[in-house]
């Protein structure tokens, strides 16, 4: 009996509305198989998988990351350090919380144990209080300087960091981690919450040590409520910083507030160098701090504290000049730290401005000036850059109030500095990520939107499908469209959203937003956009093998574009419909429907979409065994993606060649082709499409019988598949080498991996996998003599042909059974 083996991406589904996709049309293997595979899906963090990752090596201590808070002027805390100290040596504790109100040390402690702690041979501090840190450039960041592979797509990311963590013995610091929470303590960013579950289920070793200032809805966390310090420990910092008088009461009258003991003491030094003492607080009209603080009404928690920093505060900003107020207020719109050209772009043209700071050399020294006050703090990684301390920064922007100049100075100083396109990396698109967040900072969401759409495609080619979600889903989260025309562009972003979540292999969640949208369109009235939304639909519930709800979306759209005269969209239907009806096994019928689509596409000069239909008739004529015919259709393919330049598909057309070859028997041909491919998908960043054709190598490998060379090519494609997060490709992989072995005899590993590939299948709802699973255990199983079990197995996956429709599936399997019942 044949195995069904698990092909790549079949062939091209296209959606009006988004990036039309030029997938890889792969089946591959020794055996007909009618499966779509397209997307990506970010794994749970299963033990076993996680551990399949190989651990990074270490020589000596690396620390790497953002720069920890200075230690200068360090007092007390020994109790604290202890506590912390026991929860680092526990093997049980995974996850340890430093929390408090802002101000009160967390990040100086938390860089206390880091440069202090023993035993970690690697860690890593990570500032995220601008909460512009998207969960994946962090991921990147960690796995680059701990020596761990980095997935080339983002959806693999979590477990990336999970398994890199679980290598070895690190310490991950994340300082501020409030920035990443929604007032209600749930996360802005479903990726973070991702990882830190998958720590807790999965975690070793390692330890991650984190700063907030409000608590994480997770139970798992040992936490350290950190408070001011003692008053003997506050006046020696006083006393440290220079200042003079009757430091123990002032300490205590404060609760030892680190921060606010430090601007008192920055501000008294600035005004009265001379004079250094807490006496001097009456000229700075603090005189009756005193009885502030102990007035009755002064109750609650942290309620001293945050009285006396803001009578603190107003001191010391009553005592700037008004440029300097003001120009300190346009810098806190800055989210992430700035530069000195930054700080430039914001500084105050007022008549009291001096017109002398226009120079580099000017600005620091102003910018030094607040940095004397700690009005600001100073970076220097890897040049010098300014930033502001979470508290002062919350103050600064509530004195400010309107700040819509300079936000929009913000978005004109970053608009100078972007990268026109080409792009190369996400890096080149940071300006214009920054210009998004002051749009959003404006409610200017129409103006952002467009702004994410200019990236959009940049993104989608590059895989950076987590990206697009954090991104688009700050969009429509704060987005009240006003009229239809922002409605319009508002359905865009939850289409955007659909199809990251369709390429992330999260088919429910692609369904909901494209739903959304499809309500938008249906509300506006806009048919055009309306049968776009239904196509799209039709899209994941395809991937999901559901191909009967498919086809409906499919027909409704296509209905919709021959109403309204949109031949593009006609053709995009009926291509897609010939898609589903191939995925059924109904050849000819799909054969009809890329006819009539290629009919459109040659009508209205569209070149691209041309290409697409043509290799999509070959496809099914090569289901139907009339491998010439397809490969004649793929060599027209192919000569349009090189006509036009579309290497990806150009890659694509290769593979499809090396396909058809491989089924009439000439496999060396057949390696020739996919050998091109593969060299194409490498130079242009393709890491799907190079996954798949290594696969594709493999399995002609295999019909060589040369099992070893198959092994190694189709576990390359496995690596792949788990690096990007392709978790239908990682089941179809694993399926794949089950069949390999099989062919080896090695019937006990086969069953392994097929055993794999079913539960992968089942886990993501992939109906075809997990149909093939069963199919392939059952055959297996027969080799072994386990009648029984055989005969369960082919009639699970015969239950689930039977519900996709796959009427040559579903002979197969009562051949399968028949055969071994009369046995």
């Amino acid at each position: 009996m044949a195995e069904k083996t698990n092909p790549g991406n079949s062939n091209s589904i296209r959606m009006e509305g988004t990036t039309r996709e030029s997938g890889k049309s792969y089946q591959i293997g020794i055996i007909k198989t009618n499966q779509l595979f397209l997307g990506n899906e970010s794994a749970t963090p299963l033990l076993e998988r996680i551990e399949k990752s190989g651990k990074a090596e270490s020589v000596g201590i690396l620390k790497a990351g953002d720069l920890p808070k200075s230690l200068a002027y360090w007092q007390g805390r020994v109790e604290e350090i202890e506590k912390l100290r026991q929860w680092f040596a526990d093997k049980n504790v995974r996850l340890i919380g430093i929390e408090g109100i802002g101000g009160t040390g967390k990040s100086m402690l938390a860089a206390k144990i880091y440069e202090e702690i023993e035993g970690f041979p690697k860690l890593f501090w990570a500032d995220v209080s601008s909460g512009a840190i998207i969960f994946s450039d962090l991921a990147q960041r960690v796995l680059t300087e701990f020596g761990c592979r980095v997935p080339e797509e983002e959806s693999d990311l979590v477990n990336a960091l999970v398994r890199c963590l679980r290598s070895g013995k690190y310490l991950l610091v994340i300082d501020n981690l409030e920035s990443l929470l929604k007032t209600d303590r749930q996360w802005k960013s479903q990726f973070y919450e991702e990882f830190f579950r998958a720590w807790i289920e999965s975690g070793k070793e390692s330890k991650i040590l984190v700063t907030t200032r409000e608590k994480p809805d997770l139970r798992e966390f040992e936490w350290l409520h950190l408070k001011g310090l003692k008053k003997d420990e506050g006046a020696s910092l006083l006393r440290e910083l220079g200042i003079q008088g009757e430091l123990e009461t002032f300490a205590e009258l404060v609760d030892g507030h680190p921060l606010l003991l430090k601007i008192v003491a920055d501000l008294i030094k600035d005004e009265y160098p001379q004079d250094p003492s807490l006496e001097r607080l009456k000229d700075l009209g603090l005189g009756d701090l005193r009885e502030l603080l102990t007035d009755s009404r002064v109750v609650g928690p942290h309620r001293r504290e945050n009285v006396g920093m803001v009578l603190v505060l107003d001191a010391s900003f009553e005592r700037l000049a008004d440029w300097q107020k003001i120009w300190l207020q346009n810098l806190s719109v800055y989210r992430s730290t700035f530069d000195w050209e930054a700080a430039m772009a914001v500084f105050p043209q007022t008549s009291d401005s001096d017109p002398l700071l226009v120079e580099r050399r000017e600005i620091e020294q102003e910018l030094r000036k607040l940095l004397k006050r700690s009005l600001l703090e100073e970076k220097l990684n890897p040049k010098r850059q300014f930033s502001f301390q979470p508290v002062v920064l919350e103050y600064v922007r509530y004195k400010a109030g309107d700040q819509t100049e300079a936000h929009q100075q913000a978005i004109y100083y970053y608009l100078l500095n972007a990268k026109a396109k080409p792009w190369q990396t996400k890096d080149d698109l940071n300006e214009y990520l920054e210009i998004f967040h002051h749009l959003c900072q404006l409610e200017e969401y129409a103006e952002a939107d467009e702004i994410l759409s200019y990236c959009n495609e940049f993104l989608n080619l590059r895989g950076y499908y987590s990206t697009i979600v954090e991104l688009n889903e700050q969009l429509v989260q704060n987005w009240k469209p006003k009229d239809n025309e922002e409605k319009e562009k508002f359905g865009r972003a939850l289409m955007r959203l659909g199809g990251a979540y369709r390429a992330l292999g999260q088919y429910q969640r692609a369904i909901d937003y494209h739903q959304k949208a499809l309500e938008i369109s249906r509300e506006i009235n806009d048919r055009q956009w309306k049968g776009s939304c239904l196509g799209n639909l039709g899209v994941p519930y395809h991937c999901l093998g559901q191909y009967h709800r498919a086809i409906d979306y499919y027909q409704q759209a296509l209905e919709i574009a021959r109403e309204i005269g949109n031949r593009s969209g006609e053709g995009i239907c009926l291509g897609n419909l010939g898609l589903a009806y191939y995925s059924l096994g109904q050849y000819q019928r799909a054969i009809d429907y890329h006819q009539q689509a290629l009919e459109i596409v040659r009508e209205i000069g569209d070149r691209s979409g041309e290409g697409k239909d043509l290799g999509n008739l070959g496809l099914a004529y090569k289901a139907l065994g009339q491998y010439q015919r397809a490969i004649d259709y793929h060599q027209q393919a192919l000569e349009i993606a090189r006509e036009i330049d579309d290497r990806q598909w150009e890659g694509g057309c290769l593979g499809n060649l090396g396909l058809a070859y491989n089924f009439l028997g000439h496999y060396q041909t057949a390696i020739g082709y996919y050998q091109q491919a593969l060299e194409i998908a490498r130079e242009i960043g393709d890491r799907s499409g190079e996954g798949k054709d290594l696969g594709n190598l493999g399995l002609a490998y295999n019909c060589l019988e040369q099992y070893q060379t198959a092994i190694d090519y189709v576990q390359q494609a496995l690596e792949i598949a788990r690096e990007i997060g392709d978790r239908q490709w990682e089941g179809g992989c694993l399926g794949n080498l089950g069949s390999v072995y099989h062919s080896l005899g090695e019937f006990p590993t086969a069953i392994d991996y097929h055993q794999q590939a079913l539960e992968i299948a089942r886990e993501i709802g992939d109906r075809p996998g997990e149909a093939n699973a069963w199919f392939n255990l059952g055959d297996t199983l027969s080799e072994l003599k386990q009648k029984s079990d055989a005969i369960d197995a082919y009639r699970n996956a015969r239950q689930l042909y039977e519900a996709m429709g796959l009427d040559a599936n579903v002979q197969d399997c009562d051949a399968a059974i028949e055969r071994l019942s009369q046995q």
